[in-house]
């Protein structure tokens, strides 16, 4: 039976009969639920381990005696550093299943573009991201900084919860008919000047493909002109390479330099990343091994508030690298609340595991599709989310877009 994406009323309702419990009150737990989804927030006590673990068939907390190293309180003022190269574990909360409702996590977007690996970790089971149906435990999060020295403090969300039902007579009526992509009611995916374009699926799930030829972030960037100079805007006497329409991604640099996650809009991205150039008449890139990339998908994509989403592996086949740590993609996202939109790039974080030269349009990842139980109070967008607009790499919410440099 296809499953169905449980939404923001129902996952208040959940909350509310105490079935999701974080480290603080009830009307503050309220805040981290989100249209198709719930925020996973920083409990307030940091534990940092000699190993990575999976609890199969143990708690968390029977096995910490084992792999702690130190342990740390996290405030919500100073909070702590986390250090790149190390693993840690934060408890969450408590979270307790229905049979026929299972819970799966993923980063939270701007997570995945500082290169924060995180991951769910359930009481006695044995896969990461996953809370099984039928079952009560604890939630703790692994969390692993690659590129960057992060600072987090508590209550700062890095995870999100999607719970999916395979038990629709709980949940609002839907459509049963089984989902076909190609041939949805609307578009599900637009190209950057706005044309619908054909689904492509694999075993049922979209194909996206990756964009190495240009785009950019800003949708007010003037289109290059015919001499082959691009137009750049000016801010403050520096110019933004945001503002460069052949910016096709962003490389992580050697840094000691801190993130800190309660910051918004304030960082110097050039501490951190350099922009990737698109080169005239190329089309394709070289991934160096073991670097971090902030890349984009060559198509818009767009949620209709009635689906979720979430971007999964394509296979093997792709390559030895990791095309994205953040997967959920809420209703609403590049859509708005009535189709007003005409879809949002999806941004990868890359990181391959070999150098690789990757091409303009090959296939990256997959996106799954799932109904909603019904549509969400709140979509995507109307609630202060910070990717609504993008339609091409972005770096995350920290960074002043508007402080790169074009060297």
């Amino acid at each position: 039976m296809e499953e169905i994406t449980l939404v923001d009323t129902q996952l208040t309702d959940l909350m509310r009969d105490g079935c999701i419990e974080f480290e603080m009150s009830l009307k503050e737990s309220l805040k981290y639920i989100q249209p198709a989804s719930v925020d996973i927030p920083v409990g307030s006590t940091c534990y940092l381990v000699k190993e990575k673990v999976l609890p199969f068939g143990k708690t968390v907390a029977e096995i910490l005696p084992e792999i702690v190293l130190e342990k740390k309180n996290i405030d919500k003022e100073e909070g702590i550093i986390l250090l790149k190269g190390q693993t840690y574990l934060v408890k969450s909360g408590i979270v307790e299943l229905a049979e026929g409702n299972r819970g799966s996590l993923s980063s939270k977007s701007s997570i995945g573009r500082v290169d924060l690996m995180v991951r769910g970790v359930y009481d006695c089971c044995g896969l990461y991201d996953t809370i099984p149906s039928g079952q009560s435990g604890e939630l703790w999060l692994e969390i692993s900084p690659r590129s960057f020295n992060i600072r987090i403090k508590r209550g700062i969300a890095l995870s999100q919860l999607m719970i999916l039902s395979s038990e629709p007579t709980r949940c609002c009526d839907v459509n049963q008919a089984p989902l076909n992509l190609r041939n949805f009611d609307e578009p599900l995916l637009y190209s950057h000047d706005e044309k619908p374009l054909q689904v492509k699926t694999h075993k049922g799930a979209m194909i996206l493909s990756l964009n190495v030829t240009g785009g950019s972030e800003d949708e007010d960037v003037e289109k290059e002109n015919k001499d082959g100079n691009s137009s750049l805007k000016e801010t403050n006497g520096k110019t933004s390479a945001f503002n460069r329409g052949q910016v096709v991604g962003y490389e992580a640099l050697p840094t000691n330099e801190v993130i800190d996650l309660s910051l918004r809009g304030v960082l110097d991205p050039t501490l951190y990343f350099r922009p990737v150039f698109w080169q005239a008449n190329s089309k394709s890139l070289t991934l160096e091994k073991d670097k971090f990339y902030i890349l984009a998908t060559k198509e818009r994509i767009r949620i209709p508030i009635e689906l979720s989403a979430e971007m999964v592996p394509f296979s093997q086949h792709v390559g030895e690298l990791r095309a994205h740590y953040a997967g959920f993609f809420d209703p609403g996202f590049g859509y708005g609340n009535n189709g007003e939109l005409k879809g949002a790039a999806g941004v990868l974080e890359v990181r391959p595991h070999e150098t690789i030269t990757v091409y303009d349009g090959q296939p990256i990842c997959l996106m799954e599709f799932f109904r909603n139980a019904e549509n969400p109070r709140v979509p995507y967008g109307s609630a202060g989310n910070n990717y609504q607009s993008q339609c091409g790499p972005k770096l995350a919410k920290y960074f002043n877009n508007d402080l790169i440099e074009i060297h």
